[in-house]
This record gives C-alpha cells, sequence and structure tokens, in this order.
C-alpha cells in the first residue's frame, strides 16, 4: 500500500513543457464543477491564490498570463481543498472530463501537461494491478519494472521540469543518498540548481553523512537527571562493542511498538557489549519520563523536549521515527541502520552471537 500511494502521488505531481513568449491560456470545459469559481493556487509554505475564474456550466477560462519557468500549481474551488495539480508553464492548457470520477479529468495541451497525462494513466492502471497482486515474488517484479519506467521517462526529460519532478518524487523510495546526488548531477546545471533539486540535494547529503560505512555523528543531550550525556562518551566506553542509537517519541505507536524488541535484545546482549542510546522527540517530561519508567526502558534515555526540532535528530537527518543507526565502537562507524522488529536481533546476533 507504501508503494501504491507514492505511485499515486507521482502521477499527480508530473508535468513538463517548453516556454512560449505568448504567456500561457488555461481553460477548461469539466463536468461536476458546482462552484461560482475556480482558483489557480501555488503552496509558498502557505497558499497563494495566483488568479480567479468564473464558472459557467462547467466552463471557465483564466486571464492570460505569463511565467519565467514551470512551477507547479493546483487548481481548486474552495482556495484550499484542490481538485486538479499540473505545471503552469507558457503555451495553451486546457482541463477536460468531470470531477466526480477520480480518473476523469483530463489535462492537455502542452508538452508539460501532455506527459503528464500519459504517465497518469500509466501509472493508475499500474497501482490498480499492484494493489490486488499478493505474490511478494510477483510484487518485487512490478516494481522492478515501475523503476525502470520511470527511469526511462526521466532520462528523456531531464531538460524540462517533468523530468525533474518525477526524479523528485521517486528519489527517496528508490535510490541510496549516493544514486541521489549521482542521479541529480545528471541534470543539466539550470535545473540542478532549482530549489527543489537544492533541497534534494541537501537531503541526500545530509543521509549520505550518517549513512552506512560512515563515522558517527557527536550529539548530546540531557537525562532525566539533567544531566548532558554525550554519544561520543557511550561509544568511547571500552565495556561497548555496539551502540545503537534510537530516535523514538512516546506519543509514536510505531515507536512504542518497538519496544518489546529492544527490551529482548537489549537483556540478551547488555552483557556482550550492547548499549542504546535513546533520543526522545518527546515535548513534554512527564510523558516522556512515564514512557520510560512503564515500558522498563532500562538503557540511556536523553532529551531536550524540543520535538523534531531535536538537534540530534536534525544531526542524524531524522524525518520520521522510529529511526536508528547501530555504531561499531571500534572504529566508531555505523555498520546499519533502521533495523525495525527482529532486525535488530538478528544483526546482533551476528555480531555479537557466540
Amino acid at each position: 500500500m507504501k508503494h501504491a500511494k507514492q505511485f499515486a502521488l507521482a502521477a499527480l505531481l508530473l508535468a513538463t513543457g517548453a516556454c512560449t513568449s505568448t504567456g500561457y491560456n488555461i481553460s477548461g470545459n469539466v463536468d461536476g464543477l458546482d462552484a461560482e469559481y475556480v482558483y489557480l493556487i501555488r503552496y509558498d509554505g502557505q497558499i497563494n491564490v495566483l488568479d480567479s475564474a468564473k464558472v459557467s456550466d462547467g466552463h471557465f477560462a483564466f486571464k492570460k498570463g505569463a511565467v519565467e519557468e514551470p512551477q507547479v500549481v493546483y487548481l481548486s474551488t474552495d482556495k484550499e481543498q484542490p481538485f486538479a495539480r499540473f505545471f503552469l508553464e507558457n503555451g495553451t492548457i486546457t482541463f477536460e472530463g468531470d470531477v466526480i470520477n477520480n480518473n476523469g479529468l483530463i489535462v492537455a495541451g502542452t508538452h508539460a501537461n501532455d506527459e503528464m497525462q500519459a504517465f497518469n494513466t500509466w501509472a493508475a492502471d499500474f497501482s490498480d494491478a499492484y494493489n490486488i497482486t499478493e505474490s511478494p515474488a510477483d510484487r518485487e517484479r512490478m516494481l522492478d519494472q515501475y523503476k525502470k519506467s520511470m527511469e526511462e521517462k526521466v532520462a528523456q526529460n531531464r531538460d524540462n521540469i517533468f523530468g525533474m519532478v518525477l526524479f523528485l518524487e521517486n528519489a527517496d523510495a528508490f535510490y541510496t543518498p549516493q544514486e541521489i546526488l549521482d542521479g541529480i548531477a545528471a541534470f543539466p546545471t539550470e535545473w540542478q540548481q532549482r530549489p527543489e533539486m537544492e533541497q534534494l540535494r541537501l537531503a541526500a547529503e545530509g543521509r549520505l553523512r550518517v549513512s552506512e560505512g560512515q563515522p558517527y555523528t557527536e550529539i548530546s543531550a540531557p537525562n532525566a537527571d539533567g544531566e548532558v550525556v554525550t554519544l561520543k562518551s557511550v561509544v568511547e566506553d571500552q565495556k561497548n562493542k555496539y551502540v545503537l542509537v534510537d530516535f523514538w517519541a512516546s506519543w509514536c505507536g510505531p515507536c512504542m511498538g518497538e519496544i518489546p524488541y529492544l527490551t529482548a535484545d537489549y537483556a540478551k546482549y547488555h552483557k556482550k557489549g550492547f548499549e542504546i542510546y535513546g533520543v526522545s522527540f518527546d515535548s513534554q517530561r512527564e510523558n516522556w519520563l512515564n514512557a520510560i519508567k512503564e515500558h522498563k526502558m532500562e538503557w540511556i534515555q536523553v532529551s531536550d523536549l524540543s520535538g523534531f526540532q531535536c538537534p540530534a535528530g536534525e544531526a542524524y537527518v531524522v524525518q520520521s521515527i522510529p529511526s536508528n543507526f547501530l555504531i561499531r565502537t571500534s572504529d566508531g562507524k555505523i555498520v546499519a541502520t533502521q533495523l525495525r522488529g527482529e532486525a535488530l536481533g538478528e544483526k546482533l546476533e551476528e555480531l555479537l552471537g557466540e
């Protein structure tokens, strides 16, 4: 289901096209558009209404305008919830179909939106087939097929926004940090310098810095007694052979679901040199301490009670929790990341088992 959602999201975002000096014209003939106005909006950290057009029996047309470079925009009837997502670029852009049928709205006119529509249609069919497939082997084969098709489209469109956005929307799902950086470098300079690509590059560089094989990054935070505990002090403790940096929070259901595994692994391997350096993303001290006590989390626990603004989390580029990094103390290298469920115990058995 996670991959299917990614496919759908990617399909909705894709578009591109060549700019012309004549500006853009946007019009539509859309069934089910039960509203007085339709709004052209862009998200810039907040909703920005660019223009509005009166709707008459499903017909609408925006006044002619021009953009310096293609951009992601939306159509909405309430300035908040969009019913269409496309690329605004100079040229003629049309909408046909209906807003009642999820796949009934067709955008066309520029190369950007033609490419988007073609990929949307293919991705929708692909998602339907993926969702009804139960065989793990068949699903894996389908993922390979999707990746291959996506990569072909990116390669064909590296000189326009379609290729850029398709790459952006699939990068985290299919590529390692180094592969993301290599993929960005394959785009022309002007596209590499787009803010969206720069943001992805910085994120990939951060994840690469804390990936397997890299030296650990020093962090520190206060424990329950207010004493600052550095990760370095734990890694350099001669009793410890492996240290798991575990990011969690008491309000995080999946995090609490990991606690039984951590507890069992800690009981089994602590005396053999396994330690946990738990970093909580809690903002309420009482909730943090109650969770530690209730679940008998006997390992090292620290938190500056700043939630996702936690400096330790930023240092390890933590975008979601639970998240963890296993460090080998002999050389300070990260040997594994994101060991969930039984995977941590299996790795510790490999490293510390008899």
